[in-house]
């Protein structure tokens, strides 16, 4: 079908709501959260008559006759994304930017490829080394700690790719953490091996995932807290698989015993 030009600014302006509901449901923004800057923009922007329901995976908008499916596949945590896109809804809401300028603006909070590798590495090597220290671990257990923290993200850009990248990194990252913590003992004890094991798979829990996922529920959203819920409890059984796969595989090699 033929779209009019009266029609085409009405596709543009849905267009653009369904990227920023996108980018904040891709970046870990909450249902509500999605559903609050999509209708934002869409006051904004002059739509009457706006249906807008987010899910986990995806996001219905209905404006009018017109209505748009978004389907989305990856998923993440990128707290910065989410304040510049929630940043460009209320300007669009106070009419500070037009449907072109916020259009461009979106595109490039989406090209945006976040922080450097390298630094990930080190925060990533730096929080599992503080954590080590919180669970009783010495300076030992810290170094062996930073050590694995750093391996664990350096192997993140493998799956990042992947269907079931983001399962298949934590259970990788579970055993990595484990089976090095233990050679590391074997090859020189330096303190807690247990402190070292927690520390490092720290960083990879889900608490932020479940956070939201209860915060879903209390505002209402059943299906999006129920199915964020699960995702968590999935991606904690996974690290744990991996840890258990990798502590019987080191054990079976001759590394320390807990």
């Amino acid at each position: 079908m033929l779209i009019s030009e009266t029609t085409r600014p009405e596709t543009q302006k849905i267009r653009l709501i369904c990227q920023a509901a996108q980018l904040v449901l891709e970046n870990g923004g909450e249902t509500y959260r999605v559903e609050e800057t999509a209708l934002r923009m869409a006051s904004g922007l002059g739509l009457s008559d706006v249906n807008i329901v987010a899910f986990p995976t995806s996001i219905f908008v209905s404006v009018g006759g017109l209505s748009r499916i978004r389907r989305v596949t990856h998923r993440g945590t990128n707290t910065s994304r989410l304040a510049r896109v929630n940043d460009v809804s209320r300007k669009v809401e106070h009419g500070l930017l037009s449907a072109d300028e916020a259009e461009a603006e979106l595109a490039a909070i989406a090209a945006d490829p976040g922080l450097h590798q390298l630094t990930l590495i080190a925060a990533y090597g730096v929080s599992a080394a503080s954590f080590s220290l919180v669970f009783g671990g010495g300076l030992g257990t810290l170094l062996v700690a930073l050590f694995i923290g750093m391996a664990v993200q350096a192997i993140q850009p493998l799956f990042s790719h992947m269907a079931m990248g983001t399962l298949l990194f934590d259970f990788c990252g579970g055993f990595l953490t484990a089976a090095l913590a233990q050679l590391a003992a074997y090859i020189m004890p330096y303190g807690s091996v247990n402190a070292a094991i927690v520390g490092g798979i720290m960083p990879l829990l889900t608490g932020l995932l479940m956070t939201t996922a209860v915060r879903d529920t209390m505002y209402g959203d059943l299906i999006s807290g129920i199915a964020r819920a699960v995702e968590a409890l999935l991606l904690a059984a996974c690290i744990a698989l991996g840890v258990y796969v990798g502590l019987k595989l080191t054990g079976m090699m001759g590394g320390a015993v807990l």
